[in-house]
């Protein structure tokens, strides 16, 4: 039993810094496929929160450390995502595509309004985690089959 909360806080602290980077641990720790989907969804979710959440300084810190030019090329992604598919869009794609954190910060910039943000993106983190897990399971089950 102590081997899965090692696992899951492992692969929930990796969930935190990202989907991308979640899902691959708990692979690597040979996790069941719905603890890697659910403890990536609850680190990322726990980091669309907090900068929600968090005060203005905390944001404002935040877009400092990241570069000037890298949050412009992604806030033009960001817009060009909202023009075309609003605030669900950018929640739902956005999430998986440039990540949770990063899509929090910039719908943090453009939305004024973000109740509406943080449902979307919840969902879009959860429908992430899932999808990327499921593409995971199924790429190593194909490569495992390739070789025995």
């Amino acid at each position: 039993m102590g081997n899965f909360w090692i696992q899951g806080f492992t692969i929930y602290l990796a969930g935190i810094t990202g989907i991308w980077k979640g899902v691959p641990v708990g692979f690597a720790l040979q996790a069941h496929p719905v603890m890697t989907a659910i403890f990536t969804a609850l680190g990322s979710i726990t980091v669309v929160l907090i900068l929600l959440f968090s005060g203005e300084r905390l944001k404002k810190w935040i877009l400092e450390r990241y570069s000037a030019r890298r949050l412009e090329r992604k806030k033009g992604k960001l817009l060009r995502l909202m023009d075309r598919y609003g605030v669900a869009g950018l929640g739902l794609i956005a999430s998986g595509v440039i990540g949770p954190v990063l899509s929090t910060l910039l719908g943090v910039v453009v939305i004024e309004k973000t109740r509406k943000l943080l449902v979307f993106l919840i969902a879009g983190v959860i429908l992430w985690s899932g999808l990327l897990t499921i593409l995971a399971g199924m790429g190593l089950h194909f490569i495992l089959s390739m070789m025995g």
